[in-house]
């Protein structure tokens, strides 16, 4: 285990556009506020997900769609810094009208209809994602 005391900062309340890339908005902001770390939440609804799966045995991950409409149960993520940039990485819960359950890693495509987000900023060196030969996978490494 590895841990990393880190301090909060500023605190965001954003309301992305219907029609807005859930993904893109949330990077994009990072970027433009210069939050190099944080934690996410979010809940609403999107028209489309575009969501992945990461395969554990093949080390690859695996793209997949669900169309219609979608409440937003539960949104989460963080901030962290990739090749020296804001990265977000955030999961989804999602439910169709009949209160089926999906979810995933929000992937680039996944169109809000109405979503509410929370950003916490956390302040310090911002851990920075190192790949991880173990899971195939870019982890919190650096600072931490």
């Amino acid at each position: 285990m590895h841990a990393h005391v880190f301090e909060t900062g500023r605190e965001f309340l954003i309301r992305l556009k219907t029609g807005d890339d859930l993904l893109t908005s949330l990077t994009d902001f990072a970027k433009n506020h210069g939050v190099r770390a944080g934690w996410i939440n979010y809940l609403g609804a999107i028209s489309h997900a575009s969501l992945r799966f990461y395969n554990q045995n093949d080390k690859a991950y695996e793209d997949f769609d669900i169309e219609g409409h979608l409440e937003v149960l539960a949104g989460i993520g963080n901030i962290s810094e990739l090749d020296g940039e804001p990265f977000v990485h955030t999961h989804i819960a999602v439910a169709d009208r009949d209160g089926k359950g999906m979810g995933g890693h929000v992937n680039v495509g996944t169109t809000v209809f109405a979503i509410e987000v929370r950003i916490e900023e956390i302040l310090g060196d911002p851990p920075e994602r190192v790949f991880d030969e173990l899971t195939g996978l870019s982890l919190w490494g650096g600072t931490l």
